[in-house]
């Protein structure tokens, strides 16, 4: 393999993976989003039961 065919294949793949390369940032950030919504969980849900008081409990109304 000498130098030329080295650099052939240099701009061939230049020439597919720019181009690629391009759309795949014009679309990350919807495939961001997505894959977020799929393997991230999500910080602002809590777990059931620490929203609610118990009955027996009385809330001080000045702390609240």
């Amino acid at each position: 393999m000498n130098i030329s065919d080295i650099i052939q294949l240099v701009v061939l793949c230049a020439l597919i993976f720019f181009p690629l390369g391009y759309y795949t940032r014009h679309s990350m950030g919807r495939i961001r989003n997505i894959a977020r919504a799929l393997f991230v969980k999500p910080r602002y849900v809590k777990p059931a039961g620490t929203l609610t008081r118990a009955p027996h409990v009385k809330a001080n109304r000045k702390h609240d």
